[in-house]
């Protein structure tokens, strides 16, 4: 009798990004995707649905001068896709037609969340679609009148859903042309405050709206959502205020920079006239990244929590605990693993674009390449378009496994459990 093998909950969401992303470079590569008279490769339609699914905004062909509005509209759908998760979309639909749902659905959106548990998890699922519809229509709403200064109504209409779409979903794509993301915007107080709001509440993380919808009080708040939102206020005004006073900024652009590099990758400076130490600070909140069950992608705030609370622990020789509760080492210990794992593919993907690129590039300007990749960003020093086919499917991949998560791309690969027990002996250590 032959068993049948089924596959894991991450191991469904590797396959259904990976679709996904092999559908959308499909479409994008028909005729009427793109403007007539374009030529676009393969590898670039791929690159950019992969980017767009990942949600990270990086793009090797300028999106206004190359796809139609068939194409951008597509471009949209994959964002969507990509930033809500097509589990949750799916999920959301059977809800709405009445459906049961199974244990094994619940633990692909419990695993697609970064869920510890399956409690909760339709509160998140419910948390998603109302955030989405809401944020969105509201955000889409008023930068229509935004855009409506300077385009035509159904212009206008076009750019504020995407606008919306890419700041909400942490994407970071575009269609103003030339690769001048929101430069035209620099001043413009209610397109900064309006677009920063929305890559804030898209990476806070849905079960946290849910939590504060619900809680209404700080006191109230799960350890989760305290540590969110502090870390969230923190890396905001530390980004501000670093970017303000090193690369000499207005207090606004300081601000939407900060806000930006939190993986959505919008930008109203030039990313590659900034300091060396301007993009390095860059680099690190892109590491950071948002929050788990977010738009978003980095290690996450609660990572970089832990990372930190783990630290000040050994040097206190207290217990690791913030907000009157003791963190579990089981957490400790995954904080480390994700550091490890990001780590290693942000490094092999750095050494694998080297090698490709042959010296072209400045070490500075792949490791930012890399970074911004990994953690979904979107954000470029403007090397993007010139890279090689090689450097190019090596970001696929990287952009890949950091939307997914490295945990969850790790634990997909199915070993044998061991029976084998052997005699524990104490290693050495530092």
């Amino acid at each position: 009798m032959i068993r049948r093998r089924t596959l894991l909950p991450n191991q469904y969401l590797l396959l259904g990004f990976a679709l996904i992303i092999l559908a959308g470079s499909g479409l994008l590569s028909l005729p009427f995707a793109h403007h007539e008279g374009i030529s676009l490769s393969y590898v670039d339609a791929l690159f950019t649905s992969a980017s767009a699914v990942c949600v990270t905004g990086l793009v090797t062909i300028d999106v206004a001068q190359t796809f139609t509005i068939f194409g951008r509209t597509v471009i949209a759908a994959l964002i969507l896709l990509g930033g809500l998760g097509f589990a949750s979309v799916v999920m959301t639909f059977i809800l709405m037609l009445g459906f049961p749902i199974s244990i094994g659905k619940y633990s692909v959106i419990r695993e697609a969340y970064n869920l510890g548990t399956v409690k909760g998890t339709m509160q998140v699922v419910k948390a998603v679609g109302l955030a989405a519809l809401v944020f969105q229509g509201v955000g889409t709403f008023v930068e229509y009148f935004i855009f409506r200064t300077s385009h035509e109504p159904l212009q206008a209409l076009g750019h504020a859903a995407f606008n919306t779409i890419s700041a909400f979903n942490n994407a970071g794509f575009d269609i103003q042309g030339n690769f001048q993301s929101l430069s035209a915007y620099k001043g413009n107080l209610a397109m900064n405050l309006v677009t920063s709001l929305l890559i804030i509440i898209g990476g806070t993380g849905f079960f946290v709206l849910a939590d504060v919808t619900k809680a209404r009080r700080w006191k109230r708040l799960s350890l989760h959502s305290k540590i969110v939102l502090s870390m969230n206020g923190l890396l905001l005004l530390l980004g501000t205020v670093v970017f303000f006073l090193v690369e000499h900024i207005s207090l606004l652009s300081a601000f939407f920079q900060s806000a930006s590099a939190r993986t959505a990758g919008f930008n109203t400076i030039d990313i590659g006239s900034m300091s060396d130490v301007g993009q390095f600070f860059m680099m690190i909140l892109m590491f950071v990244g948002a929050s788990p069950g977010s738009t978003g992608g980095g290690i996450k705030t609660t990572t970089a929590f832990a990372l930190m609370l783990s630290l000040g622990s050994m040097i206190s020789r207290r217990d690791s605990s913030a907000f009157k509760r003791k963190i579990n080492e089981a957490s400790i210990l995954k904080a480390y693993q994700v550091l490890l794992l990001a780590l290693l593919v942000i490094g092999f993907g750095m050494m694998g674009i080297l090698l490709a690129e042959g010296g072209a590039f400045s070490f500075l300007q792949v490791a930012f390449e890399s970074v911004s990749a990994f953690a979904t960003v979107g954000l470029s020093t403007g090397i993007t378009t010139h890279l090689h086919t090689a450097s190019k499917f090596i970001l696929i991949v990287v952009m890949f496994v950091g939307r997914l998560g490295p945990i969850t791309v790790a634990t997909s690969i199915r070993g044998k459990p061991s029976s084998l027990k052997y005699v524990e002996e104490k290693v050495f250590i530092g």
